[in-house]
């Protein structure tokens, strides 16, 4: 075990890491919904918001454009990370899978944590589904994708099953028609979050975090959200089996495909409304679950194969060179976007949650992220690993990992 060591900055593959740090520009503009508030608040104070209309346009586009599809690179990268390490490692098996258990143990840890003071995380649910992917490590690439299909798919399989029987027993769903907010609780008023996050004590806030955590994780039921996680991560694996992140092909026709296929599924998605969460399903419900879910993963694709696109022009590989810094420390900086926007819309902080409209919102989250990518540039000019990276890989070797370079 002493000759595994954390992967070297040359030794990483630059565009997953460009890929990364193109991630983490959309996460935060999904995530800005929630911590700002704008979600919870009610259409009636909304409207109260200068510019109502343009802000409501600007929540749907992000839909469109943003919502799970980042999160779904994400979890995509994180899969093609752990086939690396693997297929570099398999002449020490043994001891390459302790050492990753035990990263994803501490992973897991990380995301616990971070789940108390942001319930949105996604690195409690990773480490997780990672634990499973594990299993799969020698499934052949054939096989790999048919397994991604297949749970992708199977929250539509079980509703299909159950349809049947919540037709025969006349069960209902409650209607959309009056809704009055963008993201409801049933055990709460709408009034109620944002009261708390706006007036309540920090004790108060840090117990309905963990209210909207527990209700994030229940909707994995109804939506599948852990199956389709799975899915996702063995998709991963499987583009990283056939070396889809390393051959130079020009993916024009994937790149066509995927923009037409997933923009139009999740158009017509919105077209015909749903929700994922709903129980018992319906069958209007079950094709709007099929059209989100085929959006998702080719709105996705159609990402990963412009950003190729981009890359490989003299002018892309200068703009997008300024994110491989930002991918490296994906990690440091997704935790630090978090602390960052609670103190901003937070009471203990600046106190805008449910105040401010999605144009200032966003252009606040513009800064941030100009923010990271100059920190992040300037940081590992002169240390080897982001801070939070550091503090992982040293939990994970046992031992103070080397994190500045050395003065030349």
């Amino acid at each position: 075990m002493k000759t595994l060591t954390p992967t070297e900055p040359k030794q990483r593959i630059e565009i997953l890491d460009v890929l990364r740090g193109f991630a983490l520009l959309g996460i935060i503009f999904n995530n800005m919904l929630y911590f700002s508030g704008y979600a919870f608040t009610p259409f009636a104070k909304l409207k109260q918001i200068i510019n109502f209309q343009l802000n409501e346009d600007i929540y749907y586009f992000l839909d469109i454009v943003i919502t799970a599809k980042f999160y779904t690179l994400f979890s995509i990268l994180f899969a093609v990370g752990f086939y690396i390490q693997f297929s570099t490692h398999k002449e020490d098996l043994i001891d390459f899978l302790k050492i990753y258990r035990r990263r994803l143990f501490i992973l897991l840890i990380i995301g616990l944590m971070h789940s108390l003071i942001w319930f949105g995380d996604i690195l409690l649910t990773y480490s997780l589904i990672a634990f499973i992917m594990i299993l799969f490590r020698n499934v052949k690439s054939k096989n790999l994708i048919r397994w991604s299909i297949f749970f992708i798919l199977l929250p539509l399989f079980i509703d299909l099953a159950i349809l049947p029987f919540s037709q025969a027993s006349g069960a209902t769903s409650a209607a959309n028609t009056a809704s009055i907010v963008h993201v409801n609780y049933p055990d709460m008023t709408p009034e109620a979050v944002i009261n708390t996050f706006q007036d309540g004590t920090i004790a108060r806030i840090f117990i309905l975090n963990i209210h909207n955590l527990v209700w994030k994780y229940l909707s994995y039921i109804p939506s599948g959200g852990f199956f389709k996680f799975l899915g996702i991560f063995l998709l991963g694996y499987y583009l990283a089996s056939i070396g889809f992140f390393t051959k130079k092909s020009k993916f024009t026709s994937l790149l066509i495909a995927s923009f037409i296929i997933g923009f139009l599924a999740t158009i017509s998605a919105k077209v015909l409304g749903g929700n994922p969460y709903q129980f018992p399903p319906t069958l209007p419900n079950i094709l709007y679950k099929f059209l989100l879910s085929t959006g998702q993963i080719f709105v996705c694709f159609f990402y990963i194969t412009s950003v190729f696109k981009i890359v490989q022009t003299s002018m892309g590989k200068k703009i997008f060179k300024h994110l491989i810094p930002v991918g490296r420390m994906a990690l440091s900086n997704y935790l630090f976007q978090t602390i960052i926007m609670i103190i901003v819309f937070y009471n203990f902080g600046f106190n805008l949650f449910g105040k401010i409209g999605l144009i200032p919102t966003t252009a606040i989250a513009i800064l941030v992220l100009v923010l990271q990518i100059i920190f992040s540039n300037i940081w590992l000019r002169y240390y080897r690993f982001g801070p939070f990276e550091w503090l992982w890989r040293s939990l994970t070797y046992k031992k103070k990992m080397k994190i500045r370079y050395d003065i030349v």
